[in-house]
């Protein structure tokens, strides 16, 4: 796996790992309620850490809906920059990371099928 690859599922399935601590500390700290509230926020970063788990399968079907993921994530977590929630901007800033290795060559190149021919 090319390290462009690895980075962004580091950064695709860290992300994922985050919003389920914080939803976890959120519920057993302040109640079933907050937790929800926490954890509205990160679904689309838990969607692109089950994504990142599938890296090392083939095809562009999986970089393409990775991308698209974090696309729906940036757009997702703005509102919670606003409101001073968790993630705040590091939702944004870690899906445009991944969008921007995703973009490599070196991406394209390991997800793409190898022709038999």
């Amino acid at each position: 796996m090319p390290r462009v690859v690895r980075a962004a599922q580091v950064l695709a399935v860290g992300m994922g790992v985050l919003g389920v601590m914080c939803v976890a500390a959120s519920g057993w700290l302040m109640g079933s309620k907050a937790a929800i509230v926490t954890g509205v926020p990160f679904v689309p970063a838990l969607l692109l850490g089950l994504v990142g788990l599938t890296f090392h399968s083939e095809g562009q079907a999986i970089r393409v809906g990775a991308i698209l993921v974090a696309v729906l994530n940036m757009f997702w977590t703005v509102p919670s920059i606003l409101d001073g929630r968790p993630p705040g901007p590091l939702g944004p800033l870690v899906s445009l990371a991944v969008i921007v290795l995703l973009f490599r060559r070196e991406a394209r190149d390991w997800f793409e099928p190898s022709s038999f021919w």
